[in-house]
């Protein structure tokens, strides 16, 4: 067994004791539906330690999570369910039945092509799923789940117009929700067509919505703070807005 194997089997093993006879009270008593706040916790906290480019933060969260995953596979053991064997092997099963251009001898033009061939394997294994859409997660944030829906309809067939990408411009949406009473009906509907359309704009640019609205976020914040500073020393604080 290689060391990082036996590292991992370590860890595995840690959960099976804190959840058994003479463990931790807390440990035994979660169940997978309890744990799961914590490993999407454990998630977002990777995502930012990626994205401050913190390599000590990266490998700390990464281990984080992977006891989130060795929690989830502990509890499963212990019902029967499945083995943690078992998840691996699945997992490599899959990986290598969807790359055929590296492990077999299917040959794809381009990344388009590459992706196309993924979604029809992914309707293969799973047949039961009749439109290109299933399998997003409703439980997503709205603009990921908004982004994934758009990218998944613009390699399944109709494309994004299927999905209403047509019509008014953003600006003119804009001016007619400007026109609306803050909690009217129409006023609900109109915002979260101009989102939506936001997300089809970025992504017609090759802009990742979430990315852009998380860095947009990151600026107008570092504002703000800046102008609670100013009135903190008894300054002006700017009316500009960030960029």
């Amino acid at each position: 067994m290689s060391q990082e194997a036996a590292a991992v089997r370590r860890l595995f093993d840690l959960m099976a004791r804190l959840r058994g006879p003479g463990g931790c009270p807390w440990d035994a008593a979660q169940t997978p539906k309890s744990l799961l706040p914590y490993l999407l916790e454990e998630a977002y906290e990777l995502a930012d330690a990626i994205l401050a480019g913190d390599d000590q933060a990266v490998r700390e969260e990464l281990g984080d999570l992977l006891v989130e995953v060795a929690m989830q596979a502990a509890i499963a053991a212990e019902s029967g369910a499945f083995e943690l064997s078992e998840v691996a092997d699945s997992a490599t099963a899959k990986m290598i039945s969807r790359h055929p251009h590296v492990f077999g001898d299917q040959a794809v033009a381009d990344e388009p092509e590459l992706l196309r061939n993924w979604d029809r394997m992914k309707r293969r294994e799973k047949p039961e799923r009749t439109s290109a859409l299933d399998g997003v997660p409703a439980s997503l944030p709205a603009l990921m789940r908004a982004t994934l829906l758009q990218r998944r309809a613009s390699r399944g067939g109709p494309g994004t117009a299927g999905l209403g990408l047509v019509g008014e411009t953003l600006a003119a949406m804009g001016e007619r929700l400007s026109s609306q009473e803050p909690l009217s009906a129409e006023a609900e509907v109109l915002a979260g067509e101009l989102l939506w359309r936001a997300v089809a704009e970025c992504q017609r640019v090759g802009v990742d919505p979430e990315t852009a609205l998380r860095s947009a976020v990151d600026r107008h914040a570092d504002h703000y703070r800046a102008a609670e500073g100013s009135f903190a020393t008894g300054g002006e604080a700017s009316t500009t807005e960030a960029p």
